[in-house]
């Protein structure tokens, strides 16, 4: 076949979908997943698309989906975490609007004594280093200092706040990488 034929057979054929394109019926079966399976899950549910730096707005716009069709049968913890996820899914894609939209979404009770889990100050953290409000991120992570460490003495959610102070006006991918976090990797 001479180039100019191979050319035009080329164009002549449909145009192969994209790694980020999910067809009606993948959605329909993320949409039927558990929520462990669709968000707990390593390598299932949006997590193959959250690892795809051209699909973040896909796996964000996945989780939005999923929050929409199957809320009624979520704890309020699990729409807390998914919309917290969808935020980072449109951080990372660098669409600040709408992260800052679902991180907002995403705050939970108020931190009591005792709590493990200040998660209100590490969603505090994450949008006052979006909005580049660096008072509000400074006092975010000291309240992260006070939560109680885990078995293996690390703190909640620390070394994201680290991230952020590290690398603080280098965009959210880049504190959110392990090169900014303190103890190397995202979690």
């Amino acid at each position: 076949m001479s180039m100019i034929a191979a050319l035009l057979f080329a164009l002549a054929q449909p145009a192969a979908a994209t790694v980020c394109e999910i067809s009606a019926d993948q959605r329909a079966g993320y949409l039927a997943m558990s929520y462990e399976d669709f968000d707990q899950t390593p390598g299932e549910g949006w997590r193959p698309l959250g690892e795809t730096g051209a699909c973040y707005t896909a796996a964000g716009d996945l989780i939005a989906d999923y929050l929409l069709y199957s809320h009624a049968s979520l704890e309020a913890y699990n729409v807390r975490v998914l919309r917290f996820h969808a935020g980072q899914m449109f951080a990372f894609a660098g669409e600040t609007g709408r992260a800052l939209d679902f991180f907002r979404a995403s705050y939970s009770a108020p931190y009591q004594d005792g709590d493990r889990l200040d998660w209100n100050s590490y969603v505090d953290a994450t949008i006052a280093f979006l909005e580049d409000d660096r008072d509000t991120l400074d006092a975010a992570y000291a309240r992260l200092l006070l939560q109680t460490p885990f078995e293996n003495g690390a703190i909640p959610n620390l070394n994201v706040g680290d991230g952020f102070l590290a690398c603080y006006g280098e965009g959210y991918a880049k504190a959110y990488s392990a090169e900014c976090m303190s103890d190397g990797r995202p979690q």
